[in-house]
């Protein structure tokens, strides 16, 4: 019972660490993109 807790929680950890990774990435590509576009002018 408590290692299956410890392994669920384990398990919820990695899947939000994987969501706000991809998330990351989404944005980085889209900032990447603005900037290859020349939207901003630097």
């Amino acid at each position: 019972m408590d290692e299956k807790e410890k392994n669920r929680k384990r398990a919820l950890i990695v899947f939000q660490i994987f969501i706000y990774g991809y998330l990351l990435v989404m944005f980085g590509i889209q900032l990447y993109m603005s900037f290859a576009r020349g939207w901003w002018e630097l």
